[in-house]
């Protein structure tokens, strides 16, 4: 009996499962959405109990779509977001709400804990919305959480220890899987043995719980492999394996990774607002953000498109962007409504349409929407010239990948050509399934056997040249927007 073997990513806002044959066919596939709850400004937080709920969900439709052949599904490799805390009680249950990667309540405590424990921990996530930061905060606003708490997990974590019981996290996500880390965490007071066992990310954690298994009818012998965090997992599945070799993803968020052969100093990512976390072959990727990628097109459709039906909406973003002019008329959008990520972190938001005048529509706004987030990537591009890394050979993923019109943007913006791979952490993680299990000998062959580009987008010199002076235009008005901020 051929195995079928099943990758399950835990976004930010959907999770998504698909069963895969051995040849990299595609069986199945299920999804089931995440909502955000935006308190206060800056907050983003969810409910650990909403994931659980979604991945029964996606995992019983699985199942029920496989039919007779569910008795072939053998292992679960499992991807997530993050960086977030969980405290937890005994039982697993969350003893609050979970802040997401998005959320920036704890960034004015990231000065204050690299002075007090230098910069060695950064690394998982943006340095202000890390675990070592969303925990300070907690400890200074919630301490009796901390006291509460049995464990204190990531989302990684909590996600094995519902499957399984067991409590470990992976390289790629836990927030103890280094020793400087753990320092950390001691020197803010906090029992270590509530961080969970940190293992590789190509290690079996155990078995499907049994009453969780029958629930959502699946086999009890099913194995769940820890897997990577859902930036390193969408890299894998994008075919990105080598150093040197980079990936633009346009998803809630925008971001920008390329591979290096070595972890980076701490001050170096404090520095230029990037992270850099373990990945595959010894590898580590790294990156920045724009912190909010695709949520600004989401927040566009939600203020200006609310009528249009969800199944028709990006074409008719597509459309729109279309019917303007390269430089949208004259017409900048700065896509920090989060605050603004890399290469210069803050935590305000500095969302603004500039040059708005009265001979503009929705066309040329759609236009500039789509170019603003497209120029907040390329200042990721120009970190890595700054720091002289290679990104070449740029693989294209993500929901923003779809859209046309945006993508021969992003390819002109950038001056570089974009491979685009219909694919993400589902893949990534249902890869490193099959070489974990045993199934295949490598990554490189299982890359190599299940991964395609669709398209590639080349950049038009002319569009090059014109995006190249209003790019430079892009960046006064960053700077000048923190001059801004700064004064009032």
């Amino acid at each position: 009996m051929n195995p079928l073997i099943i990758g399950l990513d835990l976004g930010t806002t959907l999770c998504k499962a698909a069963a895969f044959e051995l040849n990299g066919s595609l069986r199945t596939t299920a999804q089931s959405g995440i909502n955000t709850s935006r308190p206060h400004s800056g907050w983003a937080e969810q409910n650990p109990l909403d994931w659980t709920a979604a991945i029964r969900e996606v995992l019983k439709e699985i199942s029920v779509n496989l039919g007779d052949e569910v008795c072939r599904v053998t292992a679960i490799g499992v991807s997530s977001h993050g960086p977030s805390l969980i405290p937890t009680d005994s039982r697993l249950q969350p003893l609050a709400m979970a802040p997401t990667w998005q959320d920036q309540r704890a960034a004015d405590l990231c000065p204050e804990l690299i002075k007090r424990a230098g910069t060695e921990w950064v690394g998982l996530g943006m340095p202000e919305s890390s675990f070592a930061v969303k925990l300070n905060w907690v400890i200074k606003n919630q301490p009796e959480l901390i006291k509460q708490a049995v464990h204190l997990l990531d989302v990684k974590g909590f996600l094995l220890a519902t499957l399984t019981g067991r409590i470990i996290d992976e390289t790629s996500s836990s927030p103890g899987a280094w020793e400087w880390s753990r320092s950390t965490y001691e020197q803010l007071g906090i029992d270590l043995h509530k961080i969970p066992l940190t293992v590789s990310s190509a290690t079996v954690v155990g078995r499907l719980l049994p009453n969780l298994a029958d629930e959502i009818g699946l086999p009890r012998s099913v194995v769940v492999i820890a897997g990577l965090n859902d930036g390193a997992s969408a890299t894998l599945g994008a075919g990105v394996i080598n150093n040197g070799q980079g990936i633009v993803s346009l998803s809630t968020n925008g971001v920008m990774r390329t591979i290096v052969n070595e972890r980076l100093p701490g001050d170096i990512l404090v520095e230029n607002s990037l992270f850099c976390y373990s990945f595959i072959n010894e590898y580590y990727v790294t990156g920045g953000t724009t912190k909010c990628g695709g949520d600004s097109v989401r927040w566009f459709i939600d203020t200006f498109l609310s009528g249009y039906h969800e199944d028709k909406v990006f074409d008719q973003i597509e459309r729109d962007a279309s019917e303007s002019i390269i430089g949208a008329n004259g017409i900048l959008f700065m896509p920090y409504l989060m605050g603004i990520g890399s290469p210069h972190s803050r935590k305000e938001s500095q969302g603004a349409f500039l040059n708005l005048g009265r001979h503009h529509g929705r066309t040329d706004m759609t236009r500039a929407l789509l170019e603003g987030i497209a120029f907040s990537l390329r200042d990721i591009g120009e970190t890595f010239n700054h720091l002289n890394w290679k990104w070449d050979n740029l693989r294209f993923t993500g929901g923003g990948s779809k859209n046309k019109v945006w993508s021969q943007i992003v390819a002109d913006v950038l001056g570089k050509p974009l491979k685009v791979v219909q694919a993400d952490s589902v893949l990534g993680a249902a890869i490193i399934t099959a070489v974990t299990c045993g199934y295949k000998s490598s990554i490189q062959s299982v890359v190599s056997e299940w991964v395609r580009p669709t398209f590639t987008f080349e950049p038009i010199s002319k569009n090059v040249q014109r995006y190249n002076d209003i790019y430079q235009y892009f960046v006064r008005a960053r700077q000048n927007l923190d001059t801004f901020l700064i004064t009032r």
